[in-house]
């Protein structure tokens, strides 16, 4: 497991964290699109099932979509309606995602708009054969400051999916800005816990025997107040095994970057694709990661 990085009150990272959860939930009116264009057969998964919710405004909900029968959760992906200020509008923070059966892909997710209700949709990605294992591992996230979760593959196994659960409700939010794979054995997840009191984290690896998956990665740069879409490719020959993502949020002087990724999909067989909206002051980073075999 990892620590966690605590922020002193009055630091200006902890009021510029401050400031952006104020933005979040003064949610608005450009979307940030997300496009989810499926190519023809020769997927690495077998199908996709899709399934979507409005989450009530200042609520929590979740869905879950259900692989065909005979088939299994390969992988997952999320897919979180944000619409970005000035003007209030739908906004809902993913606050997990995890394979709650065999074939049964949860997410789940908070409303942070006071106006209308926001759509959450559930991905999974399905194949046939052996169901993967699934390890786990929590840390308790303080309140204002971020932390990770490490969850660890048996000896012999590694890691070809995971998952995470934040714990949030209407009073109190996350942001996840890291989902990935550190070592072949480790699914490490990263959140920003925006909300004073403290929550747990919680990251779930799913394993399996075999080659180590290959990890490729994009990085897109999110000016101040703006969002945008990262996406990345296995290389020729090659297929998607899961992906991440990561933001990069830097503090400049006195004033810093809050990217959040809302929305994390697979384009094809072999394409990943991230989006996210930065609601900081000055530039950050937002980074799509596959991994390949």
């Amino acid at each position: 497991m990892a620590g966690r990085a605590r922020i002193p009150e009055g630091h200006p990272r902890s009021r510029s964290r401050a400031r952006a959860r104020r933005r979040f939930v003064g949610a608005a009116g450009v979307a940030v699109a997300v496009c989810i264009a499926l190519a023809a057969p020769g997927f690495a998964f077998a199908s996709r099932a899709t399934r979507g919710v409005v989450v009530p405004k200042l609520s929590s909900g979740s869905v879950t979509a259900t692989c065909p029968k005979g088939e299994h959760v390969s992988f997952g992906g999320v897919v979180a309606q944000f619409q970005a200020p000035p003007r209030s509008g739908a906004i809902v923070l993913p606050e997990g995602m995890r394979r709650t059966a065999p074939d049964r892909w949860t997410v789940s997710g908070t409303s942070s708009s006071a106006v209308t209700g926001s759509r959450l949709t559930a991905i999974a990605y399905c194949a046939q054969g052996a169901v993967p294992a699934s390890t786990s591992a929590s840390v308790k996230l303080e309140g204002s400051s971020s932390g990770s979760a490490i969850a660890a593959c048996p000896s012999g196994t590694v890691v070809v999916g995971g998952g995470y659960n934040a714990g949030a409700s209407p009073t109190h939010s996350e942001v996840v800005v890291r989902l990935d794979a550190p070592t072949a054995r480790q699914w490490r997840v990263t959140a920003l816990n925006i909300s004073g009191a403290a929550t747990t984290l919680t990251a779930l690896a799913y394993c399996a025997r075999g080659v180590a998956p290959a990890v490729r990665s994009t990085s897109l740069t999110l000016n101040a107040h703006k969002g945008g879409t990262a996406r990345v490719s296995c290389p020729k020959g090659k297929s998607i095994v899961f992906g991440g993502l990561a933001a990069h949020s830097p503090l400049i002087g006195k004033q810093n970057a809050v990217v959040a990724p809302f929305s994390w999909t697979a384009a094809s067989n072999s394409q990943w694709v991230v989006t996210g909206y930065n609601a900081g002051d000055v530039p950050g980073s937002l980074e799509a990661l596959i991994y390949c075999r």
